[in-house]
């Protein structure tokens, strides 16, 4: 008998509900998940007031500490950390043991039993990562500021681990909009949870200058502000402050990388010191999302002398290996007309602007590197000639990837399509406002795909560092003068950051740390439903998962539906008359039958109160009945990419009068919308009797993606089609419908 997917899973979460800490012979939920767990029977440990922490060297002692602070506030022991060499029954020993291939740098082992919880590593980054798996076998309680009365016992284990890739890592962007050090701090402690281990800090762009250096003071007294009066807003990091998060983030076994750009995305910097640009006009800082033209002018030698003071004093900020320089949509309008740019071009013996580029990238490659540093840049940087020892982080292209690992580079993948963690979940009704440019990015889609290009192997597959998330605020700044409900995202900015981020970090987390081999999605959602547990917990916001429902069709046209929950101590709230169901809705513990002509709407309801949005099942032929009929449909691979071809509908039949008619393009799923130039309708498969010719898309969001038109001479018996010139935007992954109807 197969078992349908949401039971399944429902008795999934359940056995992971009965496998809280202590429970013998279950495995535990511990996200990313270990390469190799072994439980051992009948053995456990039990945290007490009298438990001591030992280190057994020097190197120890600081995750030993840092292991102490992280079980103080919830446990209420002040645990004693000593040196010592031997656990017992009562202590947890942290220790380093010389280099071990197979745990590798940042590799652990940990054993709890009855004799005591003993955690191994070749180095302090490893005893920290295995810190955290303990704080994870723990009840989830441990995650609380506040003190609990918790019984804290830890089931006994036997864990060998270590991650698959050494970039584990997310972008913040704070030049859009600016988060206090106390929310850095915080958000280095979600990574830190979830043993990501690179912050890309992005510290400038056109909106904002967020780093002090004290050589130009103007960056952050005019470069860090924007708008005036009440609508004056922004801030900057001190350099003290910048110590303060970059030791915080070490604490942690995290590097932060800072993003300085160039040669574009540098208007924040260009309004301070005007000389910077090609034009030398003062401008002001943007208050609206947008991409200023204007670049640092890479001819004249007073841009030099700036970008090395710079990035003189950022090195001395900032020890970590890479900084990353930016590089991207960098339009070249000033430099054509530059007679500064110019002149360098004919002087260099360039071809081109984009030339010019490459040039200024490898000069500032070869300043930083006489700090001891290694540029990165977003894969423009690629088409612009770049030395081989230059990283490359992909975003936009995925082939940049394979062509970047296979020339030498190391490269970071932050795919669009996975990686984007601006983009909203899903298009359900009450998303926040996030990126529409691109698909929505589930958690599922965040999970389901392998840094390592298909095809790349050996070397060129080494030179794949990782990967890591990106969260861009851009939405704060496009939304900052809304004054409506909609607003409330720019009332607790960072809880807005937080939901992006949850529980897709954890996604992301699960695909640098664990084996490809070893990842499964349904595994995987069932650990989330403890880990979600963790961060109401841990006091952050993050997104409750929609119920996973499964629809059986019944004879009479009715539906019977099962929802899985995928919280634990959550439940499944539904409606079927076509109402909102809240917390006071009827629990779904049963299959319900819903009539074919209404909506089964459900929300998952978390222990703490939490609601996720609705997730709604209605049959097809009722929820697209207001489009009309079914003409087509459009598939991923099927499309032409980034230009117009011919698709041809049949509406034959459906065309059955003289008349106005709409034609709607509908958008269902994929990485990439659909862009539709025209239509027309053909007769007989020869005459052109009707057109609309204007540009439409549909995907993250839809707009002109209906097209209206007028038969006059109907002819009955012809056949009629619909030639549409559609394409994908950007690629051709893209899924939808076609719909026709008589009317407006």
């Amino acid at each position: 008998m197969k078992i349908p997917r949401a039971l399944l899973v429902s008795m999934l979460i359940a056995l992971s509900t009965a496998a809280a800490p202590g429970a013998a012979g279950k495995t535990p939920s511990i996200v990313p998940q270990p390469q190799s767990i072994e439980m051992l029977a009948g053995q456990s440990f039990t945290l007490t007031g009298g438990t001591q922490l030992l280190y057994g060297d020097q190197k120890a002692k600081a995750p030993a500490e840092m292991l102490a602070a992280m079980l103080r506030p919830s446990s209420g022991f002040d645990l004693a950390v000593k040196s010592g060499a031997k656990a017992d029954k009562n202590a947890i020993l942290l220790t380093t043991v010389g280099a071990d291939a197979k745990l590798g740098s940042e590799g652990y082992e940990l054993t709890v039993g009855s004799g005591g919880v003993v955690i191994k590593s070749p180095g302090a980054a490893g005893l920290f990562y295995g810190a955290q798996t303990v704080r994870q076998l723990l009840p989830v309680e441990i995650f609380s500021s506040k003190r609990s009365s918790a019984v804290w016992v830890i089931p006994g284990v036997k864990i060998s681990d270590k991650p698959s890739f050494a970039w584990r890592g997310i972008m913040l962007d704070v030049s859009r909009w600016f988060f206090d050090k106390e929310f850095v701090k915080r958000y280095l402690d979600m990574m830190a949870m979830h043993k990501l281990n690179v912050l890309h800090w992005h510290l400038i762009d056109d909106p904002g200058w967020r780093i002090e250096i004290k050589k130009y003071p103007k960056l952050t007294k005019i470069g860090a502000f924007r708008g005036e009066g009440k609508w004056r807003f922004g801030g900057f990091y001190t350099q003290d402050d910048i110590r303060e998060i970059v030791k915080y983030a070490a604490d942690r076994h995290i590097e932060i990388v800072p993003e300085v750009e160039l040669p574009a995305h540098t208007l924040s910097a260009i309004v301070a010191y005007p000389h910077l640009c090609c034009t030398g006009k003062q401008m002001t800082i943007p208050t609206r999302h947008a991409i200023s033209r204007d670049l640092y002018c890479a001819g004249r030698d007073t841009t030099w002398t700036f970008l090395e003071d710079v990035m003189t004093e950022v090195c001395e900020l900032f020890p970590g290996k890479f900084v990353h320089i930016g590089g991207d949509e960098a339009r070249y309008d000033r430099w054509k007309a530059c007679p500064h740019c110019q002149k360098k071009i004919k002087e260099l013996g360039l071809k081109s602007e984009k030339e010019l580029q490459g040039w200024m990238t490898r000069r500032i490659e070869k300043f930083l590197q006489t700090k001891g540093k290694q540029i990165l840049g977003w894969d423009e940087i690629l088409s612009c000639g770049i030395s081989n020892s230059a990283g490359v982080m992909t975003w936009h292209r995925p082939k940049t990837a394979s062509v970047g690992a296979k020339r030498g580079h190391p490269v970071v993948m932050a795919l669009t399509g996975h990686c984007y963690f601006d983009a909203p979940e899903s298009k359900l009704p009450g998303e926040p406002y996030a990126a529409s440019w691109i698909a929505p990015i589930s958690l599922k889609k965040a999970y389901q795909w392998n840094p390592v290009p298909a095809g790349l192997t050996g070397a060129a597959a080494s030179n794949i560092l990782g990967a890591q998330g990106c969260v861009w605020s851009d939405q704060l700044l496009i939304r900052a003068r809304l004054t409506n409900e909609k607003s409330r995202m720019l009332k607790q900015p960072e809880k807005y950051i937080e939901y992006l981020t949850l529980p897709r970090a954890a996604a992301l987390a699960e695909v640098t740390w664990t084996p490809g081999d070893q990842r499964d999605w349904d595994k995987f959602s069932t650990r989330m439903g403890r880990m979600l547990l963790r961060y109401s917990q841990s006091g952050y916001n993050y997104r409750v998962p929609v119920p996973i429902i499964t629809a059986k069709k019944q004879a009479d046209g009715s539906a019977l539906i099962s929802a899985a929950v995928p919280i634990e101590g959550g439940t499944v709230r539904y409606t079927i008359d076509n109402s909102t169901p809240t917390a006071d809705s009827p629990k779904l513990t049963e299959p319900v039958a819903t009539p074919k002509s209404s909506a089964f709407k459900a929300v998952t309801i978390g222990s703490d109160g939490r609601s996720s949005l609705v997730m709604e099942y209605v049959d097809q032929s009722v929820k697209y009945a207001k489009y009309g009929k079914k003409i087509g449909q459009w598939k991923s691979g099927k499309i032409a990419s980034r230009k117009a071809a011919k698709a041809v509908f049949d509406a034959t039949g459906l065309i059955n009068k003289p008349g106005l008619y709409t034609v709607t393009f509908l958008y269902t799923g994929g990485r990439q919308r659909l862009d539709i130039d025209s239509i027309e309708v053909v007769k007989n498969d020869k005459e052109v009797v009707a057109k609309d010719t204007h540009h439409g898309f549909t995907g993250g969001k839809s707009k002109g993606n209906t097209y209206r038109v007028k038969i006059d001479d109907y002819e009955t018996g012809a056949s009629y089609k619909i030639n549409a010139m559609i394409y994908g935007d950007v690629g051709a992954d893209s899924n939808g419908l076609v719909f026709i109807r008589p009317g407006k």
